[in-house]
């Protein structure tokens, strides 16, 4: 049945791939179809676009074609700024020369009134001096007179010789206050003219340093006031020069841009044109194409639903078939359980046959077995009684062990006494004349100990030997009597286990006769069941065969007619279709002949155009920066002129106030260091030690008139 199951699943799955198969065919002439309008579809498609794509094209370039007139009118702006810049630069020259020159007056007026007011103050201090000094001689000197008074009063003499001494006294002090006095008074008038002169010499180098400031500082403003003016207004030309240029570029830029708007516009208008080529194309393809589609597409459509209408009536008959393929499956599957009942109730006696046979031998088996668990019971007790004779034997060997440590104790105790001996005699530490005691006595415990050891040793042995033959005895005589009981145990239980044996046996080949008489039989009867069931089931399949054989032909047969139909019905679908697109192509070839030479025109006119336009541009440029270049070279030219020969006047000036300074400011420097050494106190430190010396050598003078 599995085998007729599968040629009818075989037979369904062939037409139903044929059904499958007839979908994508129709679907592939669909798509045919579909690829010969979309063919020429696509070819109506692509004029617009490239009508759109090449005038597109063409105003992306006339757009982006570069109109664009470089404007030089920013390098004026850069040059003005330029121009401002030397202007700057050659204020703060000036500005920087200005300081240099200003500084020298300044420096020369500060370091004038520093050293003016320092020689004032250093002859003041001087003048102060001068004074105390001569309030220290006035001092002094009446001092003097005062003390030579009291010391010729307190003279012994006549008072002629004291008065003439005290005329002669007073003479000589009033002579020394009165020179001194002259000559503190020169000083001062000393230190007044020295402080005239250089007060004076103060102003002169002073007036010097900022009448060079001032003539330094006019020549500056004469270099750098003019070109400054001329600066500014070259600035300002530059400026207006630029405008020029900007409104002239402007103009240049303004025709330029109005020639691009005018190829945008006539390519706007070929645009147009080309429209009026494709339009007619779109109105007129198109629906005719649409309508070949729609009517091939319902040709297939219907050739569709007839192959499946004739393809689902074979699938039902197959459908069929199968049925009474189940049919017939379910019937045998009902056989089949009936054989295997039988089968089971006949295979079911025998068993219980063998099973009634079975009990006597187990009763049999079971005696045997009973008997088997007596003898092992008998060896057991056998086993006890047998190792019951040997356990006498650890006794007399725990003996034998207990005497010989006994010995070997006696032994040990033995040698060290005979050490301990031999330790007590100082035979090393004895005198020659009592060596030969010691020998002797040596000679006594060897002796001794000898003697010892060979009654131990007889002792001992003695004890052994007996000890020994009590053992052996005993070992052979348990040895024998076990010999004896094991003999006749294994007699007895083999005689028994020969007799138990042989019933087993017997019980056993009597079972196995019976046993394979009834499975015999049972086998004979389970046969005759089975080969009445199986002509059963062959009937029915027979039965289905007959149904199933004739499908191999019919199947094949009616596919090929269907696929004959199919085949026929799409050719002629597509036929159809590939004379509406022959027409179809004629009307587009023509429009894209048409659409070809006017899109070529145009491309070639506006290519001129914009060729033309490119080199205006350039010409425009080209003219307007050599105008620039020329200005500008004039322009820059002034300028540098005029920066550099102010700077030069300015440099000039910076150089003549540096190189000036230090010639027109030692003289103050050279003053500066006089006051500083002390010019106005030296005259004072002169006078101080004359006054110090005259008033000292009037005291012992004074002295030599008192006495």
């Amino acid at each position: 049945m599995n085998e007729l199951r599968a040629a009818v699943a075989k037979h369904k799955a062939t037409v139903q791939g044929f059904g499958s198969g007839v979908t994508p065919k129709l679907t592939t002439a669909k798509g045919e179809v579909e690829a010969l309008a979309q063919g020429v579809l696509t070819l109506v498609a692509t004029l617009r676009p490239t009508v759109d794509g090449t005038v597109g094209k063409l105003l992306t370039q006339v757009n982006a074609v570069n109109v664009k007139v470089l404007d030089p009118s920013p390098r004026f702006q850069a040059l003005a700024t330029e121009v401002q810049g030397h202007q700057q630069a050659l204020t703060a020259s000036g500005t920087k020369a200005r300081a240099s020159a200003e500084s020298l007056g300044k420096e020369a007026a500060a370091k004038s009134q520093g050293f003016e007011a320092q020689a004032k103050s250093s002859a003041e201090s001087s003048q102060g001096q001068l004074t105390a000094l001569q309030q220290q001689v006035a001092q002094r000197c009446d001092a003097d007179k005062k003390s030579f008074d009291a010391k010729l009063n307190a003279r012994k003499g006549s008072k002629a010789d004291t008065e003439a001494r005290r005329s002669q006294g007073h003479a000589l002090i009033e002579q020394t206050k009165t020179q001194l006095t002259q000559d503190l008074q020169g000083v001062g008038t000393t230190i007044a003219a020295a402080l005239a002169a250089v007060l004076v010499r103060l102003a002169t180098s002073r007036d010097a340093a900022t009448g060079r400031s001032t003539q330094l500082i006019g020549t500056l403003d004469g270099a750098i006031n003019d070109p400054v003016r001329a600066l500014t207004a070259l600035h300002q030309e530059i400026v207006g020069a630029g405008k020029t240029t900007q409104q002239a570029h402007q103009q240049q830029q303004t025709a330029l841009e109005t020639q691009q708007k005018s190829l945008v516009a006539q390519v706007k208008a070929a645009a147009t044109a080309a429209a009026g080529i494709v339009d007619p194309v779109d109105t007129q393809v198109a629906p005719s194409l649409t309508a070949g589609k729609t009517q091939a597409a319902g040709t297939l459509d219907t050739l569709g639903k007839t192959v499946a209408g004739q393809v689902a009536t074979v699938t039902a008959q197959l459908a069929a078939v199968e049925k009474l393929i189940d049919q017939v499956q379910t019937r045998i599957e009902a056989a089949i359980t009936q054989v295997s009942t039988t089968i089971d109730g006949l295979v079911q006696g025998t068993l219980t046959a063998v099973e009634t046979l079975k009990a006597p031998l187990k009763q049999t088996l079971d005696a045997a077995f009973t008997t088997l668990d007596t003898l092992v019971a008998s060896v057991s007790a056998l086993k006890q009684q047998v190792m019951a004779m040997f356990d006498l034997l650890p006794q007399k060997l725990e003996q034998l062990q207990t005497l010989f440590q006994q010995l070997v104790g006696s032994l040990e105790a033995l040698l060290e006494r005979a050490l301990g001996l031999l330790d007590a005699i100082p035979a090393a530490d004895l005198p020659k004349p009592l060596v030969n005691p010691a020998v002797q006595g040596i000679s006594q415990v060897v002796k001794q100990i000898t003697t010892q050891l060979g009654t131990l040793s007889s002792q001992v042995g003695t004890q052994l030997q007996t000890v020994q033959q009590t053992i052996v005895s005993q070992v052979e005589t348990v040895q024998t009597q076990a010999q004896t009981q094991i003999d006749t145990a294994t007699n007895q239980v083999v005689t028994q286990m020969g007799t138990l044996t042989q019933s087993v046996l017997q019980a056993i080949e009597q079972a196995t006769a019976q046993v394979a008489q009834v499975i015999a039989t049972g086998v004979t009867q389970i046969n005759t069941a089975r080969d009445q069931g199986v002509q059963q089931i062959k009937a029915m399949q027979q039965q289905v065969a007959a149904q199933v054989k004739p499908l191999d032909t019919q199947v094949p047969e009616r596919l090929k007619a269907l696929d004959t139909q199919v085949g026929t019905g799409i050719d002629a679908a597509v036929q159809a279709m590939q004379t509406t697109r022959t027409a179809a192509e004629g009307q587009v070839s023509s429009a894209k002949g048409r659409l070809d030479t006017h899109l070529g025109a145009t491309n070639t006119s506006v290519s001129a155009a914009l060729k033309s336009l490119e080199a205006a541009r350039t010409s425009a440029e080209t003219t307007l920066a050599g105008q620039v270049d020329k200005a500008l070279a004039a322009f820059k030219q002034r300028a540098e002129a005029l920066k550099s020969g102010a700077q030069t006047q300015v440099d000039a000036v910076t150089t003549n106030a540096t190189a000036s300074k230090p010639q027109l400011l030692s003289p103050l420097d050279a003053i500066g260091t006089q006051l500083q050494g002390g010019a106005f106190a030296k005259p004072v430190t002169a006078v101080n030690g004359r006054v110090t010396a005259a008033l000292q050598a009037l005291g012992p003078k004074l002295d030599a008139l008192a006495t």
